[in-house]
């Protein structure tokens, strides 16, 4: 048994070649750059995530750092407008207070000036309340 190879080998050959070439230029390659376009653009968007999470990053950071620094100055503020209130506070207090010290003076002065006015007018209508007196108890004048 002898075989020798058909010339028809050889056609089939180059219509397989050709039938290749076809494939690979009009199927492979166009499917072959997509693939590559959609990686690359796969990279870039990636890239561009990772630059935007880190831009992401810094401004949250800096908004943090000022949130802080914001809420001592804050703190600072309300510390300084206590400290004020307390001084001023304690002036009003301090005003009233003298100015109580000297509406009670007056009004121990006014009441023992009262009291010896009191004390003067009993002893002079004492005198003539006693003379009444006697005059009632004896039934005649004194």
């Amino acid at each position: 048994m002898k075989l020798t190879p058909d010339y028809s080998l050889f056609v089939i050959l180059a219509i397989f070649f050709l039938t290749y070439l076809v494939v690979r230029r009009f199927f492979l390659m166009p499917v072959n750059r997509i693939l590559v376009e959609r990686d690359s653009e796969h990279r870039a968007a990636e890239q561009l995530y990772e630059s935007a999470l880190a831009r992401f990053r810094d401004a949250t950071a800096a908004m943090e750092s000022k949130l802080q620094e914001a809420r001592r100055e804050g703190s600072r503020l309300r510390d300084r407008f206590r400290s004020d209130a307390a001084a001023h506070r304690a002036e009003v207090l301090q005003r009233t207070n003298s100015q109580a010290d000297v509406i009670v003076a007056e009004a121990d002065t006014s009441l023992k000036r009262d009291v010896e006015e009191a004390r003067r007018k009993i002893v002079a209508e004492s005198e003539s309340l006693a003379h009444l007196a006697a005059e009632r108890i004896l039934g005649r004048a004194v």
